[in-house]
């Protein structure tokens, strides 16, 4: 099954490709599905949160993919990129959010190209632009996702994510293959099972709160903006009731570390963020947490559809594509995973 079939069975009308880390493989798979879903005819949309398909990566100086178009596809874009574009766009209409080069428009493909897409650096703009792509008939918005900026993936602004993972991560296999492995794990969370746990904590992330929720499923404001350096104060706070951990914002490696220090908090406590796209730690912590009997839950699922490898990297060892897509597909089950260039997968029947 390809990966527009994936879609197009899930009925997904938006849908986020987000890297890993850079090249790896993350504008080869948005080209390859913008293919599938101009063979099958999908008018299509096309975003980005941040910037893809400039001819350099503005960050390694390496070459990049450029990002194709299709004649009829609508785009969002900045104004300096639609002049950087080589595809031929009708400006449909502008939208209120402007970026560093200029003022997000929205623009038609009229003579297929490459585009440069620079979209808004923000989940609430682009849950906005997409809707405009979607009001000039897009029945598919595909969200381009920076590795620095996975919100593209979030719940609240793309119905599915397709990952992509590859060799430029980390020259060792296994320090990718456990990197990948925590990310999927990231985007797998899932919501509390309590149903006075999850509405408490609903209601605290929607005011931006952290605290605690104790036996009751009453939650117990901490006046802390961020948790952000006050990983030590929520666990003294915390005591023999408290059953969840509520952080409004990001959850970082340190803050959950302080938190572990107090093993029997951290088997007993249920830590609860927005969604996996909010967690930031290592594998290391990672694994410790999971050992010590954590449970970390979010309030809004992502639906992660699919994994893509690339096992090329542009500076360091590669990896053998057949050997990476094996591994990744071991630790991806029962998700795809698709190697596009080598045009073989795993995972799909």
């Amino acid at each position: 099954m390809s990966l527009i079939d994936l879609i197009c069975r899930g009925k997904y009308q938006t849908v986020s490709v987000v890297g890993i880390a850079k090249n790896t493989g993350k504008t080869t798979t948005l080209n390859h599905i913008v293919k599938e879903a101009a063979a099958k005819e999908i008018d299509l949309g096309l975003t980005s949160i941040g910037r893809d398909g400039e001819k350099t990566d503005t960050v390694t100086r390496l070459p990049k993919p450029p990002v194709y178009a299709p004649r009829g596809t609508v785009v969002a874009t900045a104004e300096d990129a639609l002049r950087e574009s080589q595809a031929q766009l009708e400006i449909l209409a502008p939208t209120e959010f402007v970026t560093q080069l200029g003022r997000i428009m929205i623009a038609r493909v009229r003579e297929a190209g490459h585009v440069v897409l620079v979209g808004p650096n923000h989940a609430r703009e682009m849950v906005a632009v997409i809707e405009q792509l979607q009001y000039h008939g897009c029945d598919l918005v595909l969200a381009d996702g920076a590795f620095d900026r996975v919100a593209a993936a979030a719940p609240s602004v793309t119905e599915a994510t397709i990952l992509a993972t590859g060799a430029f991560l980390d020259p060792s296999l296994e320090a990718t293959v456990e990197r990948t492995a925590l990310t999927i794990w990231q985007f797998n969370l899932r919501p509390p099972r309590d149903q006075a746990v999850l509405a408490a904590a609903t209601a605290a992330i929607a005011d931006r709160c952290v605290g605690l929720i104790d036996d009751a499923g009453a939650f117990h404001d901490l006046g802390m903006k961020t948790a952000l350096e006050r990983g030590d104060d929520i666990r003294a706070a915390a005591g023999p009731q408290t059953r969840g951990i509520v952080i409004s914002g990001s959850l970082v490696g340190s803050v959950l570390e302080d938190l572990m220090r107090d093993a029997a908090l951290i088997k007993r406590a249920r830590i609860i963020v927005r969604d996996g796209t909010r967690v930031f730690i290592s594998p290391a912590t990672w694994r410790r947490f999971v050992n010590m009997g954590g449970q970390l839950r979010v309030i809004e699922p992502i639906h992660l559809l699919a994994l893509t490898v690339n096992p090329y990297s542009p500076v360091g060892p590669s990896y053998d594509p057949r050997v990476f897509l094996e591994r990744i597909g071991n630790v991806a089950k029962p998700l795809p995973t698709y190697d596009l260039i080598l045009g073989q997968s795993v995972n799909t029947k």
